[in-house]
């Protein structure tokens, strides 16, 4: 990998959407829970598209033929993956490498449930990721409330060194603020050699797509601080009622 990552295709992006969604107390998939009139995932896409993302794959899993059924009339070019067991972030974006192929552009990396996003922040996102060693970039925030999140862990010179899981992190690294939003820009090329050398050794035994961070973190990974709200979540009735209020108050 060259000192700066240039990409030399447009971006492509991957988005996460296979979750069941448990906490929604609903038997729709998670990413398919209306927010302002459309599907969350339907958010997460337009804003992609509207960052200059050229191709569009979409990790499905639970009610599979259901999210495909209703993203596809939104955008005619999506290219679906089956997750079909969900072991984790970095188990789903494995499951996408045969739809990335031989791209060699960045590949930024989303979730169908964080639909608040900016094309701007993506934008910017694609730049962080050009401009690192390592061709890998990620968006952090500090939240009200750090807890479940993962924590960003930085050397003495302020460069990240790895992200921890709460479930695995110690009294110390849980007093950290800044905290992974899950969203990242890749390398197609990092993705490719890395990925498939992630294992399951941590409290849940998942594969997590933050290992790729320690693995990547001495050729330089960069970071791009977002607000808090543009990387809110949802997994719960009262946490979509609450992005439904952010948006209105973002449009009105």
């Amino acid at each position: 990998m060259p000192a700066d990552f240039v990409p030399a295709s447009p971006p492509l992006a991957v988005v996460l959407a296979a979750g069941k969604g448990t906490r929604m107390r609903s038997d729709l998939p998670k990413v398919l829970h209306p927010l302002a009139g459309e599907p969350l995932a339907v958010h997460v896409l337009r804003s992609a598209r509207a960052a200059g993302v050229a191709g569009l794959v979409v990790v499905v899993g639970h009610g599979a033929e259901e999210v495909e059924a209703a993203l596809r009339p939104v955008f005619a070019d999506l290219r679906f993956v089956l997750q079909a067991q969900q072991l984790g972030t970095g188990h789903a974006v494995q499951c996408a490498l045969p739809a990335i192929g031989d791209h060699d552009g960045p590949v930024l990396i989303l979730s169908g449930d964080v639909p608040l996003l900016r094309p701007a922040t993506l934008a910017g996102l694609l730049d962080a990721c050009a401009s690192s060693g390592a061709g890998l970039a990620l968006a952090t925030f500090e939240p009200a409330d750090p807890h479940g999140y993962g924590r960003i862990v930085r050397d003495d010179h302020g460069r990240i060194h790895a992200i921890v899981e709460e479930r695995d992190a110690d009294a110390a690294t849980r007093a950290i603020r800044e905290c992974n939003a899950g969203v990242y820009c890749a390398a197609a090329e990092l993705l490719r050699s890395e990925l498939p050398g992630l294992g399951r050794a941590n409290a849940q035994g998942e594969i997590y797509l933050t290992d790729l961070v320690a693995r990547a973190a001495g050729r330089g990974v960069h970071t791009l601080k977002v607000p808090a709200d543009e990387v809110a979540g949802v997994n719960t009735p009262e946490q979509l009622a609450a992005v439904g209020e952010l948006l209105a108050a973002r449009t009105g």
